[in-house]
């Protein structure tokens, strides 16, 4: 009798880009694109006590949504999406993850930062 994987593990993880932090005088265009660059480049997923994302099915529908807002609409470099997803991809890799849902929530004034949210499980064979 065939039984599933049981699961050893679930994560939720976030990745901000913190924009209610940044700096006042961070203007203009290129000031803005430095600034995401660097926060994507430093920034890391940490794990939060949410409720699970369930906007995603795949990876790949989840980064290519952050393209077409931070890349697309924001006409910001694609490496503001690849180094934050580079850095999940490779956790995912080391520590046996699948991933299972995704959301991808953008800058909204007063409300929001921009971030994605993900969940991640591990399973026993």
């Amino acid at each position: 009798m065939y039984h599933p994987p049981v699961t050893d593990h679930s994560v939720l993880l976030r990745f901000s880009y913190f924009e209610h932090d940044w700096d006042e005088a961070i203007e203009g265009p290129e000031a803005m694109e430095a600034e995401l660059l660097r926060r994507a480049a430093e920034g890391e997923w940490h794990e939060v006590a949410d409720e699970a994302p369930d906007e995603f099915a795949t990876l790949d529908e989840l980064v290519q949504r952050a393209e077409e807002v931070i890349v697309g609409e924001w006409e910001m470099p694609v490496d503001a999406v690849r180094l934050p997803l580079g850095k999940l991809r490779a956790i995912i890799a080391d520590g046996g993850w699948t991933f299972v849902a995704g959301e991808f929530s953008d800058f909204e004034g007063h409300h929001n930062d921009t971030e994605l949210l993900v969940r991640l499980d591990r399973t026993l064979p």
